[in-house]
């Protein structure tokens, strides 16, 4: 039953992976996206919160600790990508500050769970 349960989470969060990177896509290139909230640095918190959600997608879509240098190399190619796309486009521009916010919410799920699974595993090694 536990196999079960885990394949399908594993299956739900790839769909919902493709889904989000669609979307991601489709904001990144249209003339006006989702407008960023009344705040300073309003664009960085949502670029952060869609590559903390991809991330936590990617990490739930492909759980295998082995992966994790191509989950993150794919993460950034990603980001480098659409600021890539928004350089072409006239209505759009690339930043390197987005893609910054891009890294920063990658590690904001990365670095806790890292040391979470670290902590499970020292603790589990004491007894």
């Amino acid at each position: 039953m536990r196999r079960y349960a885990r394949l399908s989470i594993t299956y739900i969060a790839r769909i919902s992976l493709i889904f989000a990177i669609c979307f991601i896509l489709y904001e990144a290139a249209i003339p006006h996206p989702i407008p960023p909230p009344r705040m300073d640095f309003g664009d960085k918190v949502l670029h952060a919160a869609a590559f903390f959600t991809l991330t936590m997608l990617t990490e739930l879509s492909f759980p295998s600790l082995k992966l994790l240098l191509w989950k993150v190399i794919f993460l950034l190619a990603f980001g480098l990508f659409i600021e890539w796309i928004q350089s072409l486009l006239p209505w759009r521009s690339a930043a390197a500050s987005d893609f910054l916010a891009d890294c920063f919410g990658i590690a904001a799920f990365l670095v806790p769970m890292l040391l979470t699974r670290l902590v499970i595993r020292l603790y589990k090694g004491r007894g």
